[in-house]
């Protein structure tokens, strides 16, 4: 495929794969496999809704919980770097997700496990440290390591730019 088709491409993807098409697979998910982790520790686990009960406590998951938005900045980052094959991005993308959604189960899991052995107000400490400082922090190391494991060069959205502005520079 052209350079042109497959940039027109890219950047229709993150689109075809909506944001809302992310949340409502992550938050699916994300509620059903921390339930399944936390019957190894409990059998009185329950998911009803977007609500976990574990052991007389009512956890709610909203969108942010499943990290639908580092799925989505994932996608953004695979689709909009120059010069990966079309295979080497699908392995990005599902390696990447593959990690961000076990390391969001064990965060989860933990979290619920802290919130029944302590106090509500540790749990809400935890949680905005995860949710405010972890969660970015993570995201882009993960970026990091996957540019690094499968030696990726381009950066996202510059390359190209720079690419199109040197082919233009050329005309003149």
């Amino acid at each position: 495929m052209d350079y042109y088709k497959s940039l027109i491409l890219r950047i229709l993807i993150p689109f075809i794969i909506s944001y809302k098409i992310i949340q409502v697979l992550a938050l699916y998910l994300t509620i059903n496999v921390s339930k399944i982790v936390l019957d190894i520790f409990s059998r009185d686990v329950f998911v009803i809704g977007t609500f976990l009960s574990y052991n007389e406590n009512f956890v709610k998951f909203i969108p942010a919980c499943a990290a639908a938005s580092a799925y989505y900045l994932l996608l953004l980052l695979t689709t909009l770097t120059k010069d990966i094959q079309f295979k080497k991005r699908l392995k990005i993308f599902f390696y990447g997700s593959l990690i961000i959604f076990i390391i969001n189960i064990l965060r989860i899991v933990s979290l619920i496990l802290f919130l029944d052995n302590k106090s509500y107000i540790l749990f809400n400490a935890a949680h905005n440290f995860f949710w405010s400082i972890i969660s970015s922090v993570l995201v882009a190391g993960i970026w990091v390591y996957l540019i690094r494991r499968y030696k990726i060069k381009s950066i996202p959205i510059y390359s190209d730019l720079k690419y199109l502005i040197k082919k233009i520079n050329l005309y003149k």
